[in-house]
């Protein structure tokens, strides 16, 4: 299993509740829908952070998106859907990085 976690920073001029509006409400639903994925959480940033990060987090939120492989994550975005969505979270965004990774679950989140 293979997941891809993205950090995502809101264009400028959009408030961090048109964001969040957006990216929950227009973007989700379409990118919850990607060949083979197995799950997807969404973290948005709360205006609380810790000491020091200045006025603003570095971003406004994460994505978790699993697949069976990175092969399978791949021929998902290389899809007209993905390609969509890919150009759909360019409208709300202005970085966008995604980070491949293993998960290593050390103590179990709520479900």
């Amino acid at each position: 299993m293979v997941k891809l976690v993205a950090f995502l920073r809101r264009k400028p001029g959009i408030s961090r509740e048109e964001f969040a509006r957006r990216w929950l409400e227009s973007h989700a639903p379409l990118a919850a829908q990607l060949p083979g994925l197995r799950g997807y959480r969404i973290n948005i940033a709360i205006a609380r952070q810790p000491e020091g990060t200045g006025p603003e987090p570095p971003y406004d939120g994460t994505a978790e998106l699993w697949w069976d492989s990175v092969e399978a994550m791949e021929a998902a975005f290389d899809t007209e859907l993905g390609r969509r969505a890919g150009a759909d979270a360019d409208e709300f965004s202005s970085v966008r990085i995604h980070l491949y990774t293993t998960e290593h679950v050390i103590v179990p989140g709520p479900r």
